[in-house]
Parts: C-alpha cells; structure tokens; sequence
C-alpha cells in the first residue's frame, strides 16, 4: 500500500510539469488540457508570482513538489516532537510570508513562495510515508482483537 501511494504523491509531484510536456506529445493533450483545467481552477496563477515554469504559481508548485520529493526521499524519519516542530516552523514562516505581502510590507517573491512552499510539503510527503510504512511495515505489530463484554 505504501508503494502505491508513494508512486502517487510522486505524481502529484510531477504534475505541474505535464500540461508543458504533454503539449510536445499529442497522444497526451487530453491529460494535460485535464491538469491545466485543474490547475487554473485551485490556482489564481498571477504572472507576478510565477516562476515561468510549472502550470501554477511558485507556491502552489513548492507544495506540489515538496510533496512528491517528501513521498520519493521518505527521509529523515524524525519523532513527532521534531516533526511536529518542522512542519509548524514551515506553516509559520509560509504564514508570515503571506501576510507581509498581503499588508503589503513587501512585493511578492516568487523564489520565496516556492522555498515556504517546499518547506511544507516536504515533511507532509515524508510523514505520510513513514506513517503508511509504520502502519503496515514489516516492523508493525499486528492490532489486539476487539474483546467482547
């Protein structure tokens, strides 16, 4: 199970690249006319945000990327304590990221986005992986049956 969704999670990964790539192959314009329409769909696509390659927005290719490299690497394997630090650093620096260039303090950074972006997913990817590998893994102990009153 574990390889299925790591294979998965690798291509939501790739995905941002496929509407560029399938417009070179004909027989998988239909693929990529259906992430595009996604795409444009779960991403505003500002110009000014964009880093000219990917089908979305810096951020948006950061958490796409990050996940699939999360899910492909699967490293490091970090206790909770240590992951949970990563992943709220990482949602607190996307945080102050969007917020200082909402306030307009800044003007957007696309280079910014996708680093705030990356730093998200990564972990996302890597714990999704190791928590489906613990959950199923040759390591794991089997569940006690439920006891009947």
């Amino acid at each position: 199970m574990s390889l299925l969704v790591r294979v998965f999670l690798v291509g939501v990964g790739l995905a941002p690249f496929v509407p560029a790539l399938a417009q070179r192959w004909p027989a998988f314009a239909w693929l990529g006319r259906g992430l595009d329409a996604w795409f444009s769909f779960q991403c505003e696509r500002d110009p000014a945000r964009m880093l000219g390659f990917g089908a979305v927005c810096a951020r948006c290719l950061g958490l796409y990327v990050g996940l699939g490299l999360g899910a492909l690497a699967g490293r490091p394997r970090l206790a909770s304590p240590r992951l949970e630090l990563w992943l709220a650093g990482a949602a607190l620096a996307m945080g102050l990221d969007v917020a200082t260039e909402a306030l307009g303090w800044r003007p957007s950074w696309a280079p910014l986005r996708l680093a705030t972006g990356l730093a998200l997913a990564y972990p996302a990817g890597v714990s999704v992986i190791a928590w489906l590998e613990g959950a199923s893994g040759p390591g794991s102990r089997p569940r006690a049956p439920a006891q009947n009153p």
